[in-house]
């Protein structure tokens, strides 16, 4: 195997298997980058949780924060998730709702929007 194909398996955020990083000072970007790379180690089972989470609310979709109470996790954790999963194609975007605090956000489902089932972890079936 050659060092180019190790680098196309390599999880990225641009798809949505790796964790993403920012910062404005170098300090900041490498203790983001630091961060990223501790969170992308967990992304597999996180996902896997993430999709169990949406999948009973079926085609009507929920937005993150409903995904973070009935998971008790902080929204930090689900909102970043349900981004990942929307890069690679196991969540799908059905339009803003009003949030818990009266902003608009973004509502999500493992029930493409024309019908058809979620990614390999979700059947698209509601409960």
């Amino acid at each position: 195997m050659s060092d180019h194909d190790e680098t196309y398996d390599a999880p990225k955020y641009s798809n949505g298997t790796a964790a993403g990083h920012k910062g404005h000072s170098r300090e900041a970007r490498e203790n983001s980058r630091c961060a990223a790379e501790k969170v992308s180690k967990s992304l597999g089972p996180r996902h896997r949780q993430m999709i169990a989470a949406w999948t009973p609310y079926g085609a009507s979709g929920a937005i993150p924060e409903q995904i973070a109470d009935d998971e008790g996790l902080p929204i930090h954790i689900v909102r970043p998730r349900a981004g990942e999963l929307v890069r690679s194609g196991q969540l799908f975007e059905l339009g803003k709702r009003p949030g818990l605090m009266g902003s608009k956000v973004m509502a999500y489902s493992t029930v493409k929007p024309n019908g058809r089932g979620g990614g390999p972890f979700g059947t698209g079936l509601s409960r």
